[in-house]
């Protein structure tokens, strides 16, 4: 008996692991600072509309003339679905965006989670609350 509890506590202990490990994995403030706002100007190049996040690929211009992409996490497919949004409205139609973006935490280059997507036409999605930082602008 002492030995099937014993395998018990260690299962148990094994998930809750598991089970704190994936809550970190998919909480926007582990994995991207949400003290930090970045502020892109461009054009949506790509929408990965898949699980478990859709991925939306924002072309900037840079500095100097160059192009850089970023990948930009956003809500799940099931989330953006019940918010009667598609790929199709994401991608913009070509016309130039602002996007705010919470920076990935690692620092990780051209890597972000989408808050605020605004287009040139005035229509916007908010997938995130402000920053702490940005929202008594």
């Amino acid at each position: 008996m002492l030995g099937s509890a014993r395998t018990r506590l260690l299962i148990s202990s094994a998930l809750l692991g598991v089970a704190r490990f994936a809550s970190a994995h998919h909480s926007v403030a582990g994995e991207f600072d949400v003290h930090k706002m970045v502020r892109l100007n461009g054009v949506v190049s790509k929408v990965d509309w898949a699980n478990p996040h859709i991925y939306v690929h924002v072309s900037v211009k840079d500095d100097h003339g160059g192009i850089t992409e970023w990948r930009l996490e956003s809500v799940p497919v099931a989330m953006m679905r019940k918010a009667g949004l598609s790929k199709e409205m994401l991608l913009g139609h070509g016309q130039p965006a602002t996007v705010e973006v919470y920076p990935a935490r690692d620092g990780t280059p051209h890597l972000g989670f989408m808050v605020k997507i605004t287009y040139v036409d005035g229509h916007h999605y908010q997938f995130a609350p402000d920053s702490p930082a940005t929202a008594a602008r």
